[in-house]
């Protein structure tokens, strides 16, 4: 189960923040050892990071070993809140610029230990030379730093569990205070590892599924499939909405493409289909259309929200029959989870509330007691009695394609479908 860190500040940041910060550091864990590629993934997470906070005011510049970010005061928390969901952030922490000198690190320290203290509250220094040519070692730091800051205040040293921990940072022109820590989410930023096509039911577990491979860096767009009358009616239902939950916390849009489910099942209903696999007959030609999708747009994979044994179209040989209508790889990162597992995620990330919403899902049209070990040769052959070809082809010509997140899902609907028509597509 992935850790979800606490990414709000903690109760004793109203203390804190009465200090002066110069803005707010960005560090990034898994970007920092990936060699060759850490210049350009950085690039790729300032940039992420300067859409995500360009309502605040913000500037993002990108330094030795972390992300510098100045901000109106105002705006600091809340900078620091929307930088810490960010897929690649380790961690975000205010921080107040001080001259390279032992007095200067001191007095700041004094400052905020007066700020802070209570009943005799106790201390410790940590100090990382990021400069090595600095004249003094870290230890020599740590220990000349608390002395003044013993000898102005009176308080008492803990090295192993201070009330108040004063962290500093040496660089090649100052030296950082770093304020308490707002964990983040981790992993790589989105675009650094390809773009790929999930298949969105409107459910929990493909709303996780594309959160998890944002979080290794994918650029995600997204393939629903609605029984709604009009792709409008399916805009004004949830889906868009999820996809918005999905990519706005990245600073980014996303295409969302619309396949009427309808032609399907009118070539169910006049050919004699086994109603017992129309189920994996379908989950086939979803695959296929989006396989099509994907290999005009230029995806290199697709995702689902597939997950051992969770319902019956989700056995093993019914996956198998599926994924052999695909033309490209199928990711499925929630294949071991359990429920409750992709439940809590769901919840942590935002998504579960509009997940469970009422919705016609097509999946729950079909046959009632579905195929739960359907044969690879069976499918085939009760495929092989639809124009399966011409289907796809027919149903990817009523497609309407949108984009969503920030402003654009507001522009209105009948102005988004006319925008991006279907021909226009593909």
């Amino acid at each position: 189960m992935i850790w979800m860190p606490q990414r709000k500040p903690q109760p004793e940041w109203t203390t804190w923040l009465q200090l002066r910060w110069d803005g707010f550091v960005v560090h990034y864990g898994e970007i920092g050892v990936k060699g060759g590629n850490r210049k350009a993934w950085t690039k790729v997470l300032q940039q992420r990071l300067q859409s995500v906070l360009k309502g605040f005011g913000a500037k993002v510049s990108n330094l030795f070993d972390h992300l510098f970010v100045t901000v109106p005061e105002e705006n600091l928390v809340e900078a620091m809140e929307s930088s810490a969901r960010v897929f690649g952030v380790a961690y975000v922490a205010p921080v107040r610029r001080v001259d390279r000198s032992v007095d200067a690190c001191a007095e700041v320290a004094v400052q905020a230990y007066r700020l802070l203290a209570t009943n005799n509250s106790t201390i410790a220094v940590r100090v990382r030379r990021v400069d090595k040519s600095f004249p003094l070692t870290s230890q020599e730091l740590e220990r000349q730093i608390g002395h003044q800051v013993v000898a102005a205040t009176g308080a008492k040293v803990n090295l192993t569990n201070p009330d108040i921990l004063f962290t500093f940072r040496v660089y090649t022109d100052c030296a950082y205070l770093l304020g308490p820590k707002i964990s983040g989410i981790g992993g790589l930023p989105v675009g650094v590892s390809g773009r790929v096509l999930c298949l969105l039911s409107g459910g929990i577990d493909s709303a996780v599924a594309a959160w998890l491979v944002m979080r290794r860096g994918c650029l995600v767009d997204f393939v629903h499939f609605h029984a709604f009358p009009t792709a409008e009616d399916a805009l004004a239902d949830k889906v868009p909405q999820l996809v918005k939950a999905l990519v706005e916390p990245q600073g980014l849009t996303a295409r969302l493409f619309l396949i009427p489910y309808y032609p399907f099942q009118l070539a169910v209903l006049t050919q004699k289909v086994p109603p017992r696999l129309e189920l994996v007959l379908f989950r086939r030609f979803m695959v296929r259309a989006a396989s099509k999708i994907a290999e005009t747009h230029g995806y290199q994979a697709l995702v689902t929200g597939d997950n051992i044994g969770q319902v019956a179209s989700q056995t093993l040989a019914n996956l198998r029959a599926t994924e052999d209508a695909a033309s490209l790889p199928i990711l499925r990162p929630l294949l071991a989870w359990d429920k409750s597992e992709i439940v809590l995620l769901a919840q942590r990330i935002g998504t579960y509330t509009l997940s469970i919403q009422p919705y016609k899902d097509c999946c729950s049209l079909l046959a009632r007691h579905p195929e739960t070990k359907a044969r690879l040769s069976a499918v085939r052959t009760a495929e092989s009695s639809l124009p399966i070809e011409q289907l796809v082809d027919r149903t990817l010509k009523e497609m309407v394609a949108v984009t969503v997140g920030t402003e654009k899902l507001e522009k209105g609907v009948e102005q988004s479908c006319r925008k991006m028509s279907p021909k226009a597509s593909l």
